[in-house]
């Protein structure tokens, strides 16, 4: 009976053991779990910070310098680097633990061309190990250190550089440490891609600015649904003596502020027309600006669309304002003084007509005591040709161009008052003229209004013995299909008699054939001569 009663008392405290047991096991569970939630909260806390240190970094080297601190914490070093590297290249950027001695014969290692380790990029490392070739092992073993890993940097499979790790004895990193570590790499990829990023777009921004700020010319942006600048340049403040900063403060009121008043219309209708433009176009336009001293200046503008809104209207326009008062106050001294140059040269060409009409008028003179008849013929030609060359000078006189003369309507007079001389009628001799507008100098046209004097008063002379017939005068620019613009053609022809045969044009006595050689040797030109059906003259001169 006793020995069943100690069984009985046994088996209570067994069971008892046994709960004690399970619950000392539970509470350890539970312990290293919550360990574990710790060290994930404390990691991701490290993290955390990690990450809002990256972003926070303004510089490239402190980057660095946080992406070694955190690597460093990782994975229990005190040693490591980030490198970067080229075709036959490597170099530290930043470091810590490391001797500069150990980073010289590294990079003069990978720098020589004896060296047969090629630089290329490294998967990523379950374990540091100490390197293959024995040159870096030895090189590495003079600074203590027994292994290391290599980190490759890499974001959108660029790869940007590497984190070395330096440990004292090779060794195999834990899945945790692997994961941890991947993770810390891609965020310093990150961050330094968008460091560099943002350092090219500085420094693009800064070489835009000192381009912008060397120009000699004023660079702006205006708004033109706010109607103000937004944007200029420090050649404003060399130019008119306001800062960038006082033109954009005058808001909306800044073209009443510093344009001409009376150049204020023109401009706003200049920006009311771009604002409903749907082709990228250069706009031109002049207009007047006030300086901070209070004076005048002429810019030349040249604008395109730089912003629409969302309805497709322009919205801003960029441009660039040249300062071209001295060219203005330049072209208002030539426009005055080519316009007493111009009076100058029509009153020249007004005493030359009238010097020529007195010449007439004594010519007129001394044929009415000249009883031979040669010698009467002799002065009323050369009455003729001075008042060939009287109309001429006439016509500059009345012209708009003192330079050129309009040919044709110079030829129609002039062809008119040779057919108004003669005795002849208009349903005897009928005159026709194909005549295009053509404009000379006062050397060509005095030469060719001579030629057509002396041809067309030999018409009305010998062509019509019976006085009846036609007489053309043709004046055209270019070839037979008239688009050649080289050469001047005159035709003058008529249906009479014709030249006799026995009369060589070339070597007549005649003194107006012979001044019509001359005359048209003299202007570069080529004649042919016609006698088939009345007489031709075709007169060919390069057009000036």
């Amino acid at each position: 009976m006793r020995s069943w009663g100690v069984r009985i008392l046994l088996e209570p405290r067994t069971g008892l053991k046994e709960v004690n047991f399970q619950l000392v096991q539970t509470i350890a569970d539970q312990q290293i779990t919550q360990d574990r939630l710790n060290l994930q909260l404390t990691r991701l806390k490290l993290m955390y910070d990690f990450v809002s240190a990256l972003n926070a970094a303004q510089t490239v080297n402190e980057i660095y310098q946080i992406a070694l601190n955190g690597i460093c914490a990782a994975l229990r070093t005190p040693r490591a680097a980030v490198l970067s590297s080229s075709a036959n290249s490597l170099r530290y950027q930043e470091s810590v633990g490391i001797g500069e001695d150990y980073k010289q014969a590294i990079e003069a290692f990978f720098a020589s061309s004896m060296s047969s380790v090629p630089i290329k990029v490294h998967p990523f490392p379950h374990c540091a190990v100490l390197p293959s070739d024995r040159t870096l092992q030895a090189i590495c073993l003079q600074e203590n250190i027994g292994a290391l890993a290599i980190f490759p940097l890499e974001y959108e499979r660029r790869h940007i550089g590497d984190i070395v790790t330096y440990f004292d004895t090779p060794r195999q990193f834990s899945e945790e440490e692997v994961q941890l570590t991947q993770t810390i790499v891609t965020y310093i990829a990150i961050a330094l891609t968008r460091k560099q990023a943002e350092q090219a777009l500085k420094e693009s921004q800064q070489f835009i600015q000192r381009i912008a700020d060397t120009t000699p010319s004023i660079l702006y942006i205006y708004d033109i649904e706010e109607k103000r600048n937004i944007y200029c340049n420090q050649a404003i403040t060399h130019i008119l003596g306001y800062t960038p900063t006082e033109i954009q403060k005058m808001g909306d009121s800044l073209l009443q502020t510093v344009v001409h008043p009376e150049d204020l219309v023109s401009i706003q209708e200049h920006y009311e027309s771009i604002r409903h433009k749907t082709l990228e176009d250069l706009f031109v336009h002049e207009y007047r600006l006030i300086d901070i001293h209070g004076n005048w200046k002429w810019f030349y503008s040249q604008e395109t669309v730089f912003l629409r809104n969302a309805d497709g209207l322009v919205k801003q326009t960029i441009g660039s304002a040249s300062d071209i008062t001295d060219l203005k106050e330049v072209e208002t001294r030539l426009q005055s003084s080519l316009t007493e140059k111009e009076v100058l040269l029509r009153e020249v060409h007004h005493r030359v007509k009238n010097n020529l009409s007195v010449v007439d008028s004594l010519l007129w003179m001394q044929a009415r005591y000249v009883k031979d008849e040669e010698a009467l013929k002799s002065l009323t030609d050369s009455q003729r040709r001075i008042h060939t060359m009287s109309l001429i000078h006439e016509q500059l006189y009345h012209s708009q161009d003192v330079g050129k003369i309009d040919f044709c309507e110079y030829l129609q007079r002039l062809v008119v008052n040779l057919y108004s001389s003669t005795s002849f009628n208009t349903n005897q001799i009928e005159l026709k003229l194909d005549i295009h507008p053509t404009l000379l100098n006062i050397d060509m046209a005095i030469s060719m209004g001579l030629i057509v004097n002396e041809v067309i008063t030999n018409a009305f002379k010998h062509a019509f013995p019976n006085h009846k017939g036609l007489v053309e005068v043709i004046l055209y620019e270019g070839g037979d299909d008239h688009l050649d613009q080289q050469h001047l053609h005159l035709i003058i022809k008529d249906n009479g008699i014709g030249i006799p045969h026995h009369i060589n044009f070339q070597e007549t006595a005649s003194l107006g054939l012979r001044l019509v050689r001359i005359l048209a040797q003299q202007l570069r030109g080529e004649i042919e001569l016609s006698c088939v059906l009345g007489t031709s003259f075709h007169f060919s001169f390069p057009n000036k």
